[in-house]
Order: C-alpha cells, then sequence, then structure tokens
C-alpha cells in the first residue's frame, strides 16, 4: 500500500475526543490548577483542580479577550477554608468570583465586553490587573484595582500596552512591561518600576529595555531586584536589575530563554524560596528547565525525558510545576522535583492516544535556502505495517505568528497525517523565533518575501533529497501561516494543492481592519502604512492571484477579529471566477483558530479527501 493510502487508527473524531488542550498551571495552596480547552463541549476552558476537579461548571468558561489571543485568565487565592477563584468569563468578559461554597458572582460590571481584564494579581484585598477597552475603533489600556464589592482605582494610565503585573514581597514596589505602538512586545519593550504608597503608584521610571531590546518577565528575587529577560546580548538571556536601574547579565548563552509573548500570562522565570529561579533554555528540539542562582551565575539543567516545555509554568517556594512534551506525550503537567533535579511526579498524563509505534521520528534540519540556512523540523512518517520505501506524500506545515516557531514534538493533528503516510515538514523560515535576534529580524521589511522563499526552498530540497514525491506536494497554515500559503501557491507551481485557514490575502485591508494588538505590526515586517502601499500591495497574495492555478481549500471562522472572514472570501471568489477546483468552510462561532468539534473534524476529513483528490490518490478518513 502507497505512503497516503495507508489505513490509519487515528480518525478526525478521534483527534477531535483526544484534543483537549491544557495550560496555565498554578499552585494554590496544596493543590495544582490548570485550563483545559474541551472541543466537545464547544471549546470551553474549564479551570481544573487536581484535588477537585472542575472549578466551574457550564456555562462558565475562562477565557479573555485581551490583545484577542486570550492567556491567563484566572487566579487562585488559597484560604484557611478553602479557595477564592476569580476568572474572567468569556460570554461577557466580566470578573467572577467563586469558593469552594458558591457560585461564580461578578465583580466588574457589565460592559458588552467593552471592557476585559488580564494579568490578575492579588494585591492587600484587592485584585491589580490590566484592564483593555474596546470601543468602535479605539482601544486603551490601564493598570486599576478592582476591590470585592467591584469598586474600580485607576493606578496607571497612559501607555498603550501593560503586561507581566508584578508586586514586591515587601509591597512597596510594583513592576511591569509596557510599549507603545507600533513596537510589538518582540521589538521592543520597557520594564518600569513604581513606588506603591497608599495604594497608590508613584513615581514610576524605567529599569530596562529600549526600542531595539524587548525585554520580558520581570520577577522579584527580593524586594530590591528583579530578574527578567534581556535581549542585549542578541539572544533572550536572564539577567537581574536593582529598583534603582543597575543591570547585570546572570547568564550569557546562544539560548533563547524567552519568547514571543502573544499572549498575557507567559513567564520566563519563577522564582524559589531559596533564591534560585526557573527558566527555559536550549535548541527548539531539545528544551531544558534550568535551575538558575543568580549569586554565582551558574546553572543546571534538570534531568527529564521531555525536550519542549510551555512557558507559563509555576512555583511556589520550592514547588515547580509546568508542561512538558517529548516524542510519546503531548502536553504533560509534571511537577519537578527540586532535590533529585528530577521528574518527581506527573499530574495529569497525556500519552499519544495510538500505540508508540505509530509515533514519528522526529528531527530538525538546516537546508540551504537563498543565501541564509533555513530551519525545518520533519516529521516522518510512521506505521508498523508499513514502511516508506521511496519518496512519500509531502506536507509542508507553515506556523502563524509569523513571530513564532514550532517545536520538534509530535502534534495530534500531525498524527492524523504520519500514520497515513505523509511527510510532514515544519519551516521554520527567517523571521522565525527560538534561533536569536538575528535570525528573527530576517523578516523585518521582508514578509511576504524571505518566509515563502523558506517554505520553496525546502520543498525543492526534500524533492531533491528523494523524500518528498514531487507529484504529492501539499501546504498549509493558519493566519500569518495562510499568507504564506497563498504566496506560496500564487508564486509557484510546486504544490499539488493548499489548504488556507484563515490566512491574510491582501495586507492593505489587514492594516486598516484588524485588532489593535496587531494593528502596526505590519510596520516592521513591511513599511509604514499607507506611505509604503506600494509594498503592500506587491506582497499581498491577491494581488497576483491571477497567476493562481492549484486547487485550494479555505477554512475560515465567522467571528474571526484577526483575520476577518472578507479576507478568506476574496480568495474564494477569485477561484470561483478562474474555475479553480476549491472548497471554502465558514465555521459559525468560531474565532481566530478553531475549538469545537466539529470544526476540527470538517477540516481534517475535508483537507485529506481535497489532497488525495488532488495527488491522485485514495486516502482512508
Amino acid at each position: 500500500m502507497l505512503p497516503g493510502e495507508w489505513e490509519s487508527p487515528l480518525h478526525a473524531t478521534d483527534v477531535a475526543k483526544a484534543g483537549v488542550s491544557a495550560a496555565w498551571p498554578a499552585i494554590v495552596g496544596d493543590d495544582v490548577w490548570w485550563v483545559e480547552t474541551r472541543p466537545e463541549e464547544q471549546g470551553r476552558r474549564v479551570i481544573v483542580s487536581e484535588k477537585r476537579g472542575d472549578l466551574i461548571a457550564a456555562p462558565w468558561s475562562a477565557h479573555h479577550m485581551v490583545h484577542e489571543y486570550g492567556g491567563r485568565s484566572y487566579l487562585g487565592i488559597p484560604t484557611q477554608s478553602g479557595f477564592i477563584l476569580y476568572f474572567v468569563n468569556k460570554s461577557d468578559q466580566r470578573i467572577y468570583q467563586a469558593t469552594e461554597c458558591s457560585a461564580p458572582i461578578p465583580i466588574t460590571a457589565e460592559s458588552g465586553r467593552e471592557y476585559r481584564y488580564a494579568e490578575l494579581i492579588c494585591v492587600g484585598d484587592e485584585i491589580w490587573c490590566v484592564r483593555e477597552h474596546v470601543k468602535d475603533h479605539r482601544t486603551t489600556r490601564d493598570i486599576i484595582a478592582i476591590s470585592d464589592s467591584g469598586t474600580i482605582r485607576t493606578l496607571h494610565t497612559g501607555f498603550q500596552f501593560y503586561a507581566h503585573l508584578r508586586i514586591s514581597p515587601d509591597g512597596n514596589h510594583l513592576s511591569w512591561v509596557s510599549w507603545e505602538h507600533p513596537m510589538m512586545p518582540w521589538d521592543g519593550t520597557r520594564l518600569y518600576c513604581a513606588e506603591v504608597n497608599n495604594g497608590q503608584l508613584l513615581s514610576p521610571k524605567v529599569l530596562a529595555g529600549s526600542d531595539t531590546n524587548p525585554v520580558l518577565s520581570p520577577e522579584w528575587i527580593d524586594s530590591q531586584n528583579l530578574i527578567y529577560i534581556d535581549e542585549s546580548s542578541g539572544w533572550w538571556n536572564p539577567w537581574q536589575v536593582t529598583i534603582d536601574g543597575v543591570r547585570s547579565q546572570i547568564i550569557d548563552e546562544k539560548s533563547e530563554w524567552g519568547f514571543p509573548a502573544w499572549q498575557l500570562g507567559y513567564v520566563g522565570v519563577a522564582v524559589l524560596n531559596d533564591g534560585n529561579f526557573i527558566a527555559l533554555h536550549g535548541p527548539v528540539d531539545n528544551r531544558k528547565v534550568a535551575l538558575v542562582n543568580p549569586k554565582t551565575r551558574t546553572f543546571r539543567d534538570f534531568s527529564t525525558e521531555f525536550t519542549s516545555f510551555s512557558p507559563t509554568f509555576a512555583a511556589i517556594k520550592s514547588r515547580i510545576v509546568l508542561f512538558a512534551a517529548n516524542n510519546a506525550n503531548f502536553s504533560t503537567l509534571i511537577e519537578l522535583d527540586r532535590d533529585s533535579m528530577k521528574v518527581g511526579r506527573v499530574i495529569r498524563p497525556n500519552p499519544l492516544p495510538i500505540d508508540v509505534s505509530y509515533a514519528p521520528d522526529i528531527s530538525e534540519m538546516a537546508i540551504p535556502g537563498k543565501g541564509r540556512e533555513v530551519r525545518v523540523i520533519l516529521h516522518r512518517p510512521k506505521h508498523p505495517d508499513h514502511v516508506a520505501q521511496a519518496a512519500t506524500p509531502l506536507l509542508i506545515q507553515v506556523h502563524g505568528g509569523p513571530t513564532a516557531h514550532s517545536f520538534a514534538v509530535p502534534k495530534l493533528d500531525y498524527l492524523y497525517w504520519t500514520t497515513r503516510g505523509f511527510t510532514i515538514a515544519d519551516v521554520n523560515y527567517g523571521g522565525s523565533t527560538g534561533y536569536g535576534s538575528s535570525y528573527r529580524h530576517l523578516l523585518d521589511g521582508q514578509w511576504g518575501v524571505v518566509d515563502y522563499e523558506d517554505v520553496i526552498s525546502t520543498v525543492e530540497y526534500l524533492v531533491s533529497h528523494g523524500i518528498a514525491d514531487s507529484t504529492k506536494v501539499f501546504i498549509e497554515g493558519g493566519s500569518a501561516g495562510g499568507f504564506t500559503v497563498l504566496n506560496a501557491l500564487v508564486h509557484s507551481n510546486v504544490f499539488a494543492a493548499g489548504a488556507d485557514y484563515y490566512g491574510v490575502a491582501e495586507l492593505s485591508m489587514l492594516a486598516t481592519d484588524t485588532h489593535d494588538f496587531e494593528s502596526r505590526y505590519l510596520d516592521s515586517m513591511i513599511g509604514p502604512y499607507p506611505a509604503r502601499k506600494d509594498l503592500y500591495d506587491e506582497r499581498s497574495p491577491l494581488t497576483h492571484a491571477d497567476k493562481l492555478n492549484t486547487p485550494l481549500i479555505i477554512f475560515q471562522g465567522t467571528e474571526d477579529m484577526v483575520v476577518p472572514p472578507s479576507q478568506s472570501e476574496a480568495f474564494r471568489d477569485v477561484c470561483v471566477k478562474k474555475k479553480i477546483k476549491h472548497k471554502y468552510f465558514a465555521f459559525e462561532g468560531e474565532g481566530h483558530g478553531f475549538v469545537r468539534a466539529e470544526s476540527i473534524i470538517t477540516s481534517l476529513e475535508e483537507s485529506l479527501r481535497f489532497f488525495g483528490e488532488a495527488g491522485g490518490f485514495s486516502p482512508k478518513l
């Protein structure tokens, strides 16, 4: 049986059913909490306790909409009688309070989702947080204090963006990170510190960061010093700064200890009670958890079987919990043992839903591109009953962002393809994170060029080396990845078919019709708009749509506020006009990324069927 037609034990319904994702762990007293996104419950996000099970029942769903991408949406506070839970509810974006004995009650007013809240921390008897106000086409943000009775005090205003709120151990200072348009949080940010006096913020000052140094994730190591992530060296590394602004580098390593701050709540540092701290580092295909001693400026890695870790970890005193993955396990919640420097226990197992004999061989490779190396993660087809004797169908995966990267670990939807005989090439094109600032800045002024060129270079290399069948090369990607998919299709003829998930088709439309967080993102990747409208037109796939000849399947959420449906509809109309084989699916109620079971099932099955028809083979659903 030929690759692409192998019978897989993994069906789209299994992917949707097993596709419960988990993130945002917290240590609350002697308990551990996290959030699960459940496709079979219409994508409801449930706060789960290791000891108590689900902490919020339907229809409650913990998800804030700040920056439109969400993030950590809850805060747990241990009490003598149990706990107090604060969370942002998705449907109305109000903050609710709940206890072990009481149902959620709102502490913020109804606003029709105009007001959103994130970065909740407890300061005295108040909740301090970031508030976002979205009305018509204007968005503002501030730091506020909220009492349980709903009284709100404004603590700081005047910056466009706020993140990483942290109160010092003695309660005398508040630190945070801010940035302004047209910067993104990976372009340039500043670490601020303000005095706290009678509940007010006084004399805020900059401790670190600039328009060219994106600092991240400050944490107080004591009442006079902060640990944070700084990129002065060309890599996101751990640094220390005093409240007087005296900076020093703790670790100097050509490895990324930071992350692109797409979601509020990401962390790069967690401080332990012995004065050491936890952080993540290492290459994309072999990440490590480090225990860092800031006094000696040395670190030791924990010994684990895992190779990828989420920047959502938590630590209190000497306890450390985080989500980890490897070739045989999806994102698994573990607790590390500080004394043995090993995994102490597995809290939430998450093995592959099929036998490990189907687990693909995954490796990173550097291939020659147009005057630069291209980083590619290869997922080889794997099946206990079949061996790929020759070139296989190839599915190019293009990650979104574009300021992001893919990791060298299995993904549930990838297994759907590799168990059927597809090779997957996950392209970390120039501009991706994970490889230092120089690689990330390859996309400066070059989005719509470097990314699709690196994709084409990947295809040419894998075909020429006998890995990919040139007649069965496919491509898919979402959002910014969808933009690259569309450009690769209109600028080449190497693909048998493509799948576009809510991709950007026309850049001027995106520049003038997207949400505030990314409204100036294109300034650095293309140029200021409308001053460089010529570049926006030249880089837009829609401009070159007359060259499209490749079959295309398109998926779009009707409630996508990041890439509006008009973008996908534009390419659908091109396909209709040119009579190109295509399919178009608009999923009601879905936003930027699909979380409902029926959407996941439909997109997988329809893509597989569509690719089979385009490539002349008969895959089994």
